[in-house]
This record gives structure tokens, C-alpha cells and sequence, in this order.
């Protein structure tokens, strides 16, 4: 049995509290209990691995990058001292608790390192459990080189051997599964910065992604926090406004961002100067920055009128105009924007995935949030089917009919079998996502 979950995205707290609830992780190894021990597979899995499918440690969405570290210490740079940094942050991610949110990242680490191979027990096994961790975009550090103290640290978090320092592969292939996985960011090109080849150089390549989660998205609501301290507001109230600009990367689709951020607004006008000149500042710093710099003049073709720095260029400026335009002058602007957007790279690139191998079947992304069964094409008697593993965050979806946003979490976890565990002629599959609406 084959276990893929994705994009926990752990995180330090310091940009906003989005771990997971240690509880989460307490009904999901009860679910492979119930799921191993059911009548019509009890005995016949002869094998267990859980795959972490990349965005496990998010690295990236943090205020520790910020200033006096200057940029060449921060992700996309070149100073040996970022794996100090980095270090920190994950101690501080493995360390994070938080009692209010049932948030307890020491705890669930523990639950990765004993009680997943306390399944071997629980489910009367005659083998070890096998995990695997595999890095995304966001902790894409993890995969460097010369990071060798913070691989150490992680594996020996999860439990994982830690002789030698072998890099992290990028990948699961089991052809008795028929199963290719990957985290998925390699076909965004806004994330995966390296070419087709999937080389380890294309991946050490560092995408544009990396400071728009540091620099933008984590540094919109940590000045907007700034800024409000001196506003005669009750504590709560300005606490509740950072919490729901903490939230920007949550929303789906990613190209409703504006709307979010207008329809923050309109919930209360006097906070639209303030948010004008976070917004404005936070893209100035931005655009300033040297790696920046040199990704637009790499990325600007002059013959491509909507190229990759285009169409983050076009967002900016939208961002931009929320003093210049009137709020529906600026939503109408921004619904023609989403179109740049709308597509999903990912499952575009599947089917040319599936050349991968003859004998692959099903071919399995995380990163893009959005839980997904697609079927691709039929073969003669090969099926090929594309899946994708979602997310463990909570998620802010736009509503169809008026601005509103509505939020609620999601888990999901795709399980594959052999032939002989389900006694079947062919791979079977099963997925499972689940909802909870909580607030």
C-alpha cells in the first residue's frame, strides 16, 4: 500500500498560525488502521509507505528573512550563512506550539517518527512501515547541497536514516503501483525556475516564487501590522485585521487575490488609505530587490507581449492602483487579470508526464491546493489517470455570486494498491478528501 500526502506547509508561526492541528495527523494514522484492517484487505497489504510529497516544512513563509539580514542571506542568494537562517527557522517550526489552535508541531513530529511505525503493531504487520519526504518549492532549501546540517535536522525529525548525506530524492516511481509522483511545482513556472530535463542543477535554479512568498506575501501583512499600531483600535480588532491579510496565500484561485484584498476593504473604508500605502510600499521594496531585478530582465521577452514577468507585472500594477481606480473599476480590471492564471500548468503537463514509462498508470502532483482525480487517456487496456493530493490548509474560496469569500479545511490522501492486495489484474486506487467547517 502506497500513501501520498502533500503541502502541510509547517510553519513558524511568525507570519500567521498555520499549522495544522496535531489531532489532524491523530485521525489520519487511525484511518490506515481502519483502512489496512478492513475485511476485504486485512492480511493482503504486504507493504506500507507514506510518501510526503513535497511543502511538508515551509520554509519560505516566515517574517526571519526579513531586515537586518541583508538579501544575499535570504532564499534566492548566494551566502553560506542562508543555511544558519534556514536552520533557525526549522528549529523553530519543529518547536512550534500553540495551545489556542491545537497546534503542537512537536508533538506530530513524534507521531511521524513512533507512531506511524507503531502501525507495524497496531496492524499485526510482518514488516517495517517506509516513509519518505520529498522537498516542494517551499522547503526547497532542504535540497541544497551544501545544506547538509539542515537535511540531517529534518530526517532526524521524521525519523529518517541519517548516515551519509544523500540529497532527498525528487520523485516516487513504483512500477508495481504504476505510479509516478512529484511534488508538481516543476511545471510552475513561476516555481521552478530549471529546464525540462529535471536535472538536480534545474533544480537548485531558485524561482521568483521564493521572494514573492517572503517578500510579498509575508511582508504585506506584517507592515500592514506596522502601520495600524498607531490606530485608536482595541488590540483585538487590529489583531483580526493582520489575521485575515495573513491568509492571502489560502485563497483559491491564487488570481482572486485582488478581490481579497478588496473585499477586506470594503468591510471597513477607513482601512483603505492604510492598506494603499502597505501595498504600495511592500511592491516598491519588491521591485527593488537585485534577484528581481535580474529575474524580470531574464524573463522579459521582448517578441512575447504575456510573458511569466508580464503577467506578474500587470498583478503589481493592479495592486498598485487601489488609490487610482475605484473599487469596481479595479474588480473588473482584475477578473480580465485572472484569465493569465486560470490554467493549470500541472495537469496540462500530464500527459506528456505519462511518457515517463510504459508501465505507468497514475501520475501524482501536490502544490497547486486543489484535490484532483482526472482521467488523461486510454491505451488499449492502460488507463492513465491524474491525481493530485491537495492540501492540508485551510483555504479561502471566492463565492460565485457576490465579493464574499468562504473558508473551511481540507485533508486529502491518495492510497494505491498492488494487484495481489486487492486482488485485482490491474493497480487500484482510492482518495480521500475531507472538509471541516469550523468558523
Amino acid at each position: 500500500m502506497l500513501v501520498f500526502i502533500s503541502d502541510l506547509h509547517f510553519v513558524d508561526g511568525s507570519a500567521g498560525e498555520h499549522n495544522i492541528p496535531w489531532r489532524a495527523f491523530d485521525y489520519f494514522f487511525d484511518d490506515l488502521v481502519g483502512i489496512i484492517n478492513r475485511p476485504s484487505n486485512k492480511g493482503k497489504i504486504k507493504e506500507l509507505k507514506l510518501v510526503l510529497l513535497g511543502d511538508i516544512f515551509d520554509l519560505l513563509r516566515t517574517t526571519a528573512w526579513f531586515e537586518p539580514i541583508p538579501e544575499d542571506q535570504r532564499p534566492w542568494g548566494q551566502d553560506p550563512k542562508i543555511e544558519d537562517h534556514a536552520l533557525a527557522i526549522f528549529n523553530s517550526i519543529a518547536n512550534r506550539k500553540n495551545k489556542e489552535k491545537g497546534v503542537d508541531n512537536p508533538k506530530v513530529l513524534e507521531m511521524f517518527r513512533t507512531r506511524f511505525q507503531e502501525l507495524k503493531d497496531r496492524c499485526k504487520l510482518d514488516y517495517s512501515p517506509i516513509l519518505q519526504y520529498i522537498p516542494g518549492n517551499h522547503d526547497r532549501l532542504a535540497n541544497r547541497p551544501e545544506y547538509a546540517r539542515l537535511r540531517k535536522k529534518i530526517k532526524e525529525c521524521l525519523g529518517l536514516p541519517t548516515v551519509g548525506d544523500q540529497l532527498f530524492l525528487h520523485l516516487s516511481f513504483d512500477p508495481d503501483y504504476g505510479v509516478l509522483a512529484r511534488h508538481g511545482h516543476e511545471f510552475d513556472k513561476y516555481n521552478y525556475e530549471g529546464g525540462s530535463s529535471l536535472t538536480e542543477a534545474d533544480y537548485q535554479r531558485v524561482p521568483i516564487g521564493d521572494p514573492i512568498t517572503t517578500e510579498l506575501i509575508s511582508r504585506l501583512p506584517y507592515e500592514l501590522e506596522r502601520r495600524l499600531a498607531g490606530e485608536p483600535l482595541p488590540a483585538a480588532e487590529k489583531a483580526r485585521i493582520v489575521e485575515n491579510f495573513q491568509e492571502i496565500e489560502n485563497v483559491r484561485p491564487f488570481s482572486a487575490v485582488i478581490e481579497w484584498l478588496l473585499y477586506q476593504v470594503s468591510k471597513a473604508n477607513w482601512l483603505k488609505e492604510i492598506v494603499e500605502d502597505t501595498v504600495d510600499a511592500v511592491i516598491t521594496r519588491f521591485n527593488e530587490l537585485d534577484f528581481v531585478k535580474a529575474w524580470y530582465e531574464r524573463h522579459d521577452k521582448w517578441l512575447d507581449p504575456f510573458d511569466e514577468a508580464d503577467k506578474i507585472q500587470a498583478v503589481l500594477y493592479l495592486l498598485e492602483k487601489f488609490k487610482v481606480f475605484p473599487g469596481e473599476k479595479l474588480l473588473s480590471l482584475a477578473m480580465k487579470a485572472q484569465g493569465f492564471f486560470y490554467k493549470d500548468d500541472l495537469l496540462e503537463a500530464a500527459p506528456e508526464e505519462f511518457s515517463f514509462d510504459s508501465r505507468l498508470r497514475y501520475l501524482v502532483h501536490g502544490h497547486s491546493h486543489d484535490p484532483l482525480v482526472m482521467p488523461i487517456r486510454t491505451r488499449g487496456s492502460l488507463e492513465q489517470v491524474y491525481l493530485n493530493t491537495g492540501t492540508w490548509r485551510t483555504r479561502y474560496q471566492k463565492a460565485t455570486r457576490d465579493r464574499s469569500f468562504v473558508s473551511w479545511k481540507n485533508m486529502t490522501y491518495v492510497i494505491f494498491y498492488k494487484p495481489e492486495e486487492r486482488e485485482m489484474p490491474i493497480p487500484a486506487f482510492e482518495t480521500w478528501t475531507g472538509t471541516l467547517k469550523t468558523v
